[in-house]
């Protein structure tokens, strides 16, 4: 059965006030939250960020096409395949707003994937903490009620071995086995003020 949209505002509140709460007090944590910090509860030495997903994924950090282009610092061909593969209203396609990967000129292609082998620690440490002081991301499988978490230096540690994989949607950072850790896709809503963001996601096989 499909989610409407009432269901998806209603579990990202609760997400982000109840359960965060549940886990924050858990942890004898102070439950920080809110949009402008990656913090979502801390005890003044441990700053945690916690994801709650009901399936093998959920969103880690969004931003802007622009944001993204500068906070990374991208450059011409990089610029140009966050502007074909996120798209926008200027776009037609055949009919649609953006590009798939496979579509996408392999110059632009390539330069973004160079980007991303060279950068892989700067690209994950950007969206897990994005200049704030993460030390643990805490990852809440509320369907099986099965708690995970990693230090920020044990997930980095992890995805040493990681490489990036392009999928028609998306670039995912795999282990050898195959497993993503994390991926990047565009935000994709009908709203067109959110509808060309960058979005990450984080994987509970991070956590296993």
């Amino acid at each position: 059965m499909s989610l409407t949209k009432e269901d998806g505002r209603r579990i990202r509140a609760d997400g982000a006030g109840k359960l965060e709460k549940e886990i924050c007090e858990k942890h004898n944590l102070k439950q920080i939250g809110g949009s402008r910090t990656k913090i979502d509860g801390s005890d003044g030495v441990n700053n945690k960020s916690i994801k709650n997903a009901r399936g093998s994924s959920t969103q880690v950090h969004l931003t802007t096409q622009n944001k993204f282009i500068e906070q990374m610092g991208l450059q011409c061909r990089d610029i140009d395949f966050i502007r074909q593969f996120c798209g926008d209203s200027s776009i037609n396609n055949n009919g649609i707003d953006r590009y798939k990967i496979s579509e996408i000129d392999k110059d632009n292609l390539d330069a973004f994937y160079s980007f991303l082998k060279n950068n892989k620690r700067k690209v994950v440490d950007y969206i897990i903490r994005n200049g704030f002081d993460i030390t643990h991301v805490i990852y809440k499988d509320t369907k099986n009620d099965i708690e995970y978490e990693l230090s920020y230096e044990e997930i980095m540690e992890k995805i040493e071995e990681c490489a990036w994989v392009g999928k028609e949607g998306g670039i995912h950072l795999k282990n050898k086995k195959g497993k993503s850790y994390f991926h990047f896709q565009r935000e994709g809503k009908r709203n067109p003020n959110n509808r060309y963001n960058v979005l990450w996601h984080i994987h509970k096989e991070l956590f296993k």
